[in-house]
């Protein structure tokens, strides 16, 4: 299929991870964590932000200069809005506990005890220096960000925790629309698309696996991942 073709049904292919993903966070929430749960995720998810920020601006740096400006400017505003999050969940970190976060202190605690990530899977899958990898991530990660923030942005009671994830996600849907532009432009024939669907599905069970690890498991979510990708 063509390019244009193939990133469509990229896109459905996604689908299920997003709904299993969406279902365990929203039984997280409603499940109502304690302060100090709270606490660990939000700051495991501080770290992610902080994570994506270094690693997609690793991928700016070592990009040539015969680079068009309008991929180096689209991830470059992608880094700035990894770092604007990054500030966004300390706020959120701070809201909580009513008390100014040791941002350094939270880092190397939860490096010592370190919490499931999306964001690993960057350095996993050598994102800096692989330009389909990087786009596969941004199309699938950011994708799932997308639909996860704004399920959060739904279940969280409290206004100011829920208002945040409303606008993060918003900016992960552009960064996921990053993605998709980039895939569109290197998945043109079907060596490419065989090797981004290998690292789809690749993807996707390590992004339902993090959601399994950092929210709440559900029996029904792993079925619906099962029949999806043919486990």
């Amino acid at each position: 299929m063509n390019a244009k073709q193939f990133v469509k049904q990229m896109k459905e292919d996604n689908q299920a991870l997003f709904t299993a993903s969406e279902m365990q966070v929203e039984a997280y929430f409603n499940s109502k964590p304690t302060q100090e749960q709270l606490v660990e995720h939000f700051v495991g998810r501080m770290v992610n932000e902080r994570m994506n920020m270094t690693e997609i601006s690793a991928k700016i740096a070592t990009m040539p200069a015969s680079t068009p400006v309008e991929e180096l400017t689209l991830l470059t505003k992608q880094a700035q809005d990894e770092a604007k999050h990054f500030g966004m969940v300390r706020d959120v970190i701070e809201h909580i506990t009513g008390e100014k976060l040791d941002v350094e202190a939270a880092i190397k605690a939860e490096e010592a005890n370190p919490t499931a990530k999306g964001a690993a899977l960057l350095e996993k899958y050598e994102a800096a220096t692989d330009p389909i990898a990087m786009a596969a991530y941004q199309l699938i990660a950011e994708g799932r960000a997308e639909a996860v923030w704004n399920k959060m942005a739904e279940c969280i009671e409290d206004t100011y925790v829920s208002s945040t994830y409303a606008k993060i996600a918003k900016d992960e849907g552009f960064h996921a629309s990053i993605g998709a532009r980039s895939l569109e432009q290197l998945a043109t024939d079907t060596a490419t698309q065989t090797r981004v669907l290998k690292l789809a599905n690749q993807m996707r069970q390590d992004l339902f696996e993090v959601s399994c690890m950092n929210t709440k498991a559900l029996p029904e979510a792993q079925k619906l991942i099962d029949e999806a990708y043919a486990v």
